[in-house]
């Protein structure tokens, strides 16, 4: 198995608005110099502490004399307490995370402008898989089911805005991103990785034509290039895979075969 790094603290913080910073990652090392500094003096105030470390005290107050905590630091806090960071395939979390990114790649989505993550489920199959993923990484969701559609989106509660922060940095697209390629951590993984995202992908976008005798995965919504790129993927896995005009196709047999069909 590989323990190449996938994500680490400093890419979680980086998706932070940097306000007074070039850099959030910033932020993260003057809070943890404050922390340093005010454990070995616990009775300084604010301007002390801003004047020892040549920070502006009006950027250490809040944290000096309120209690509050940067948003980065809160994010990497959560994460970490959760077990996604820092995260290598033979961390727990890495197989739920996994599966994860490819539910929101092939039929979810991630909010541009809260970070939350959205599943969508048509079937009570779907909803069972969605369960156990959800459940794998002790989080709760919501459900938002639209009554003049066929499917239900389900809406990750709590830590979510933190999750869908991480999926995205793992290759997931926001909702209004223009994506032309799966996500590049996928060949840093292991085959048994590839595959369980190929077949998460697959259960949630195939459907089988018994008069080609193949699985189309339908993507009307992403590029020519994304549903090339897609195609090259299961060909890696060992699929017969052609690209067509809003989507892809692979052979029964390998389908069959990722799906457990007996």
């Amino acid at each position: 198995m590989s323990s190449a790094r996938l994500l680490g603290p400093k890419s979680l913080a980086r998706t932070y608005h940097a306000h007074a910073y070039e850099d959030a990652w910033e932020i993260v090392e003057d809070y943890q110099r404050v922390l340093e500094y005010t454990g070995r003096h616990p009775n300084a105030g604010s301007q002390r502490v801003a004047s020892a470390l040549n920070l502006p005290r009006g950027r250490v107050r809040p944290w000096v004399d309120d209690g509050a905590i940067p948003h980065p630091v809160r994010a990497i806090q959560t994460a970490e307490t959760r077990g996604w960071l820092p995260l290598e395939e033979s961390t727990e979390t890495f197989d739920p995370l996994n599966r994860l990114v490819a539910w929101v790649c092939s039929s979810g989505t991630i909010k541009p402008d809260t970070f939350s993550v959205h599943l969508l489920t048509r079937t009570a199959a779907d909803r069972e898989r969605a369960d156990a993923i959800v459940a794998a990484l002790d989080l709760e969701y919501a459900n938002e089911h639209d009554e003049n559609a066929r499917t239900t989106e389900l809406r990750i509660r709590d830590d979510g805005a933190v999750l869908g922060r991480l999926l995205w940095l793992l290759g997931a697209p926001l909702d209004d991103e223009t994506t032309d390629s799966i996500p590049t951590y996928l060949n840093d993984v292991s085959d048994d990785a590839q595959r369980a995202f190929a077949r998460t992908y697959l259960e949630n976008r195939g459907e089988y034509w018994s008069f080609t005798d193949r699985w189309i995965l339908e993507h009307r919504n992403r590029s020519d290039y994304y549903r090339r790129a897609l195609a090259t993927f299961y060909r890696t896995l060992g699929a017969d895979a052609d690209v067509h005009e809003d989507a892809i196709s692979i052979d029964n047999e390998f389908a069959r075969e990722l799906l457990d069909f007996h």
